[in-house]
């Protein structure tokens, strides 16, 4: 029997042991041992709640989901969350952004923001491509990434970045925010953009 107590409180310690050690090596939240996450690597940053392991189970803040490329919707009244695969949902895009003429889509980290980038080669020229690249802005919304950009090539094979948040992009969606408002909150960069006799490529933005 005394054998018996002695195993246990050893694997009791043991276990104790463990999660001291992971408390130490990213924090504690309200007792719990801090967990990283990581999105290929590169850490997912949070704000609130992080991720913690409980009672030997890892638990993810929503917030991390969406920062990979999972969407969801909330419904408070049936507290109910409703998670959308990322899988599947990457595989429509791809296959919505290839049919209107980008080149498939890259989830990447671009200054710790997970971003859903596509290359655009030019078709018939800026101002007749940006009806095909702004219904290719629509179509990255449900991925979650927290900015969404594409990459056109130009005629001179140069490269022009158009980009936006994804939640400034969604509300315009929405109707919570206007065409002309919508259109001071892209960002934008390359030769197409920097050239005054092109000052036409920006208006058209929104």
């Amino acid at each position: 029997m005394k054998k018996k107590i002695l195993l246990l409180t050893l694997i009791g310690l043991l276990t104790v042991g463990g999660v001291v050690s992971a408390a130490n090596l990213w924090g504690t939240y309200k007792g719990y041992a801090k967990m990283r996450i990581t999105l290929g690597g590169q850490p997912i940053l949070t704000t609130g709640t992080p991720a913690i392991n409980f009672q030997g189970s890892t638990m993810l803040p929503l917030a991390a989901l969406k920062s990979a490329g999972v969407s969801y919707s909330y419904d408070a009244k049936k507290q109910t969350v409703d998670l959308k695969p990322a899988g599947a949902n990457l595989v429509q895009a791809t296959e919505d952004v290839i049919s209107l003429g980008g080149d498939g889509i890259t989830l990447t980290s671009i200054a710790k923001e997970v971003t859903a980038v596509v290359y655009f080669p030019a078709l018939y020229g800026f101002d007749d491509d940006w009806a095909d690249i702004d219904l290719i802005f629509k179509k990255l919304v449900p991925l979650g990434a927290e900015y969404m950009r594409v990459v056109y090539i130009d005629d001179d094979d140069e490269e022009n970045v158009i980009e936006i948040l994804t939640s400034d992009y969604d509300k315009f969606l929405k109707g919570t925010i206007t065409d002309d408002q919508l259109q001071q909150l892209w960002s934008t960069s390359g030769p197409l953009f920097d050239s005054s006799d092109d000052a036409s490529a920006e208006e058209n933005l929104g």
